[in-house]
């Protein structure tokens, strides 16, 4: 299977899924599929694969393929954290923290271990898509200045879910499925950009080294990802002026990982730390 079928596969089981709880049993319903992280767990075995198609060797993968545990605890200047897809570069140690909020405090990871070792974290909304727009760009944005303060070495991808059209809320209550609310481009695009794309350690702490913006239209029988300027115009939502600054190709999410990973083998010298090949317990 290639890439893209892999994700049009998990694009439409998504969308089949949480049309089938919403016409099952409205409200209720898809806040019990969302509490159960069956959503974004597609999304996670997504990526998983995506690295055993770019040749990292699933058993240096957490958690492991098809499992939702354990995740590797990396510790920062502000706080520990859970992260979501970790591929690790060397042997866990544990070290007591130098610095930070979490002085003295134990770090079961190591400092060098997370240094040498690459991290994707993944969110998605289908919902409230500018409500909540500030809180959450804010925690995506601090997550990765809390690590690169501890570890700069560290390189991060980010991948972020959202539709071009939410679910409308009325229509779910009554077991209905239809859309409302248009995803505020103008907000997001620009937001994601300015964190994209980090190539200096030594410099832009708050971003990630690759983010990818997955927007979705799930209003198809089949959902599409708008993948560039070109399928940004194409939907009449937005003019050429405001996406003058901004190109929607760095932010997708097709070159994601082999982004990620040409990042890392520029930064260490080599990818030969991430295919280590062995499971460590942590």
């Amino acid at each position: 299977m290639t890439t893209d079928k892999l994700l049009e596969e998990v694009l439409l089981n998504i969308k089949n899924d949480y049309e089938n709880a919403i016409l099952k049993g409205g409200e209720e319903s898809v806040h019990s599929l969302i509490r159960s992280q069956q959503l974004i767990n597609y999304i996670h075995e997504y990526v998983k694969n995506k690295l055993i198609l770019e040749g990292i060797p699933k058993e240096n993968i957490y958690p492991p393929l098809n499992s939702s545990k354990p995740e590797v605890k990396m510790s920062g200047f502000l706080k520990t954290k859970d992260q979501d897809v970790t591929v690790l570069g060397s042997h866990p140690y544990s070290e007591i923290i130098e610095r930070g909020v979490l002085k003295g405090k134990s770090d079961k990871i190591g400092k060098h271990t997370m240094s040498v070792s690459l991290s994707i974290n993944i969110r998605s909304q289908l919902s409230s898509l500018a409500k909540n727009f500030d809180t959450l760009f804010e925690r995506t944005f601090a997550e990765a200045l809390n690590l690169h303060l501890r570890c700069p070495e560290l390189v991060m991808g980010e991948l972020y879910m959202v539709p071009l059209f939410a679910y409308d809320p009325i229509k779910i209550k009554n077991k209905e499925i239809g859309w409302k609310e248009q995803l505020p481009l103008e907000k997001y695009l620009p937001s994601f950009s300015e964190i994209n794309n980090r190539k200096d350690k030594n410099e832009d702490y708050w971003k990630y080294e690759r983010v990818a913006l997955l927007i979705v239209d799930f209003r198809d029988e089949k959902p599409k990802e708008i993948k560039n300027n070109k399928d940004l115009l194409n939907t009449g939502l937005i003019d050429e002026e405001k996406l003058e600054n901004i190109n929607l190709k760095e932010l997708n999410t097709s070159n994601l990982v082999s982004d990620l990973l040409t990042c890392y083998e520029k930064r260490h010298g080599s990818l030969s730390p991430l295919k280590i090949n062995k499971r460590f317990n942590i």
